[in-house]
């Protein structure tokens, strides 16, 4: 066997494979949460199918893009940004020793941990040099510096693509234009095949569908109390991340409207008082998966909404190709830390209007260690809440790396914001 992907191979053979069929098996509503976890595991089934029979060809892309043009390229793709995040909740000693190599091989420990992540991988012979990789100039200087260390590692050619740091219309005008000069001629060259725009336009109306589903799961969750547990409100975000375009993530969001829809048509309540419900503003942490329960069940504190996992795209006008790779190109500029580059006012008002459109009473945001762009929000945050009187916690971590601020830190600064502010 090859040693390329040895370990996200074992994750999802021992831990993502075994336990939805488990929770399937349990029946009631332990049969979404098997389904969602096959659905979290369907891109890397995908990919490890196509890396073991070799008949496709596998991209490994970050930041700034969404799926739609490697389904219609027929490429097996994986989003590398939540790479990391799979190996904080299951393989820890593992994502530690990652990033131990790219700081031995010289990366900057204050860079970004999801792209030391990255080059301790690549370090490892986790990632392969005969995969293809994508990637922007967004966000933030952890990716622009980890591709290049990449690069001279595979000694291959990626494919890096100019972003904008500017927002609206002309952005993702401007955005598409690049995509459809650098991005397509690549996955033309890697695949052989020419861009068929039925082919993609196919794709995006999937895609539409999708995100017509999502919308209104979001909406479900303005409801108070929320017709679901905050431990799902990441799904819809990554499963769009990850699978737009294709007919499984519709599917599946069909099968989360429908719980949704079986929960308040039966009047059924959730197993605690909804006592207060929390913005997470910027990332959870990823190696602590029972938090969210933990607040609800000891302080009746759900998470209503996370900012960066808040639907902000739109769906994509299908009318000619420049129209397709703008609104394309839209989705991947309001996805996930892509919206950090937007101005601290931008940020902090989408965050407030979050607040209220979720009915929340208070506000915790998290200062990732390696992002400057939020670190640097956060005095201005401050005062943004002093002035809608939000009472708000910030709290210093690494999402991904559970040695910064450890699960009991992060509870004990949550208790006390509950205990001592919100009581």
């Amino acid at each position: 066997m090859s040693k390329a992907f040895n370990y996200t191979r074992g994750i999802l053979d021992t831990l993502f494979k075994p336990g939805a069929e488990f929770l399937k098996s349990q029946g009631g509503d332990k049969i979404l949460l098997g389904e969602i976890i096959e659905m979290l595991a369907a891109p890397y089934d995908d990919l490890l199918h196509a890396w073991d029979k070799g008949d496709r060809p596998v991209v490994l892309f970050e930041n700034g893009l969404v799926p739609q043009l490697f389904y219609a390229f027929d490429c097996a793709h994986l989003c590398l940004e939540v790479q990391p995040l799979i190996f904080s909740q299951s393989k820890t000693e593992v994502l530690h020793n990652f990033l131990a190599l790219a700081e031995e091989a010289g990366l900057p420990s204050d860079i970004c941990s999801t792209d030391r992540f990255f080059v301790g991988a690549a370090l490892s012979g986790e990632y392969p040099a005969n995969a293809n990789y994508v990637t922007t100039t967004m966000p933030c200087d952890g990716t622009r510096t980890a591709y290049p260390i990449l690069e001279k590692i595979f000694k291959k050619k990626m494919c890096y693509i100019e972003s904008t740091n500017a927002y609206g219309d002309e952005a993702a005008k401007w955005f598409g234009k690049q995509i459809k000069s650098t991005l397509i001629p690549y996955l033309e060259e890697i695949t052989g095949k020419r861009f068929d725009i039925d082919r993609f336009r196919e794709v995006v109306e999937e895609s539409n569908k999708a995100y017509e589903l999502m919308l209104d799961i979001y909406d479900a969750y303005t409801m108070v109390p929320s017709p679901h547990r905050a431990a799902l409100r990441q799904v819809p975000h990554v499963g769009y991340m990850t699978q737009a375009g294709s007919p499984r993530l519709t599917e599946f969001f069909k099968k989360m409207n429908a719980d949704i829809k079986r929960i308040i048509d039966g009047n059924i309540k959730p197993k605690y008082e909804e006592k207060h419900r929390v913005l997470w503003a910027h990332v959870p942490p990823a190696y602590d998966l029972g938090l969210f329960g933990w607040m609800e069940k000891t302080f009746g504190a759900t998470v209503a909404a996370i900012t960066i996992m808040n639907p902000a795209i739109t769906p994509i006008d299908t009318t000619n190709v420049d129209t397709m790779l703008e609104g394309y190109a839209r989705q991947g500029l309001d996805l996930t830390m892509a919206l950090l580059r937007i101005s601290a006012e931008d940020m902090l008002n989408y965050m407030v209007d979050i607040y209220y459109r979720f009915k929340c009473d208070c506000i915790i945001m998290t200062q990732h260690v390696g992002c400057n762009n939020i670190c640097g929000k956060v005095g201005v945050a401050r005062y943004l809440c002093k002035k809608y009187d939000a009472p708000l916690l910030t709290i210093e971590m690494d999402y991904n790396d559970n040695r910064v601020t450890p699960s009991e830190s992060l509870r004990e600064q949550i208790e006390e914001f509950f205990t001592a502010v919100m009581k």
